[in-house]
């Protein structure tokens, strides 16, 4: 695309919703909220983290971006908005990778066909060319061009997964949502392709939004982090700052949770028992699990910028956070 905003992804107010039928015949249905007034923007070649436990939403809202699920609010990548007239060339803006490389690629086609399918999808070159190009996107994804004439079951995890990130790229993406791309892997190889993503990062010319469980895995990988909790960003700032300086009690929880660990047993380790046996609808979303909840926190808590409101703040820096009375 030829007009390039500083920010290559936008998403204002996004609110999603489902129908829930209810376990019974008799059970009436309701409307159960999953995404609760999410806003972020990642800038131009930033690799940016969404991370929080399994079911808080942060799958569903990549899929909102990718335009695959409806929601309220907006999201604008690179300025444009994902509509049936500019899916081309919205696809052609931003691309997937998804956790379980397998059931991504077709078992019956080759290596080669799964990369060459983006560019004949969008009418890009020649036979000769996209061939030549699914070689040399082999190359920079770490394999050789012996693998582009293998089936899927001839590559381990790892390799898929590879492959997976090189089709991704095949049409030079302005945005690439990773979700939860390493999780199916074992602790290596998953460490292998964090940096083969840095490594391609810093080599093309794309941001991306990197989606996990793992508040380590993120830190190690992104520039800056939101956390979600329930649908909601509950902090939002620079790497650094949020995975030495967590303000958020829900964030302190994650700097050392086990993949797979259930929600409640996380949160007992750290003493974060359910002291109140009812949510607060309109309230903050942690609040029958912190221990420094207040009367207050019954009324939802913006997402304010800490720094600016403690030291004025600088340019490019903030720290945000959805608490009424942040930990520091």
């Amino acid at each position: 695309m030829n007009n390039k905003c500083e920010e290559i992804l936008e998403i204002s107010h996004v609110t999603n919703r489902y129908r829930d039928s209810g376990a019974g015949f008799f059970s009436k249905s309701k409307m159960t909220r999953v995404l609760n007034d999410v806003s972020l923007t990642i800038h131009r070649d930033e690799i940016f983290g969404l991370v929080g436990e399994s079911g808080c939403g942060k799958s569903t809202l990549g899929k909102a971006v990718l335009g695959l699920i409806p929601f309220e609010g907006q999201i604008r990548v690179n300025g444009m908005e994902y509509s049936r007239k500019n899916r081309n060339e919205f696809t052609r803006c931003v691309q997937a990778v998804f956790q379980d490389p397998l059931s991504s690629l077709n078992p019956r086609r080759t290596i080669a066909a799964t990369l060459e399918e983006p560019l004949l999808a969008h009418g890009i070159g020649t036979p000769q060319s996209r061939r030549e190009k699914a070689v040399e996107m082999l190359e920079l994804v770490g394999l050789d061009g012996s693998y582009a004439d293998r089936l899927p079951r001839d590559l381990s995890g790892g390799q898929r997964q590879r492959v997976c990130i090189g089709a991704a790229l095949m049409i030079d993406p302005e945005l690439v949502i990773a979700d939860e791309a390493t999780s199916a892997l074992d602790v290596s190889v998953g460490a292998q392709i964090l940096n083969l993503f840095q490594e391609i990062h810093d080599r093309k010319d794309f941001a991306m939004l990197f989606i996990s469980h793992n508040l380590n895995v993120v830190y190690y990988l992104c520039d800056r982090i939101a956390v979600m909790y329930r649908g909601s960003i509950v902090e939002m700032g620079d790497a650094e700052s949020l995975y030495n300086s967590p303000m958020h009690p829900y964030t302190r929880t994650l700097l050392s949770a086990i993949p797979e660990i259930e929600e409640g047993d996380i949160l007992s380790r750290y003493g974060y028992e359910e002291t109140r046996r009812e949510s607060v609808e309109d309230g903050c979303d942690f609040y029958h699990r912190c221990p420094f909840a207040t009367e207050q926190c019954r009324k939802r808590p913006d997402l304010t910028d800490v720094l600016s409101r403690e030291s004025g703040g600088q340019k490019g820096r903030e720290h945000l956070v959805r608490c009424w009375n942040p930990v520091s």
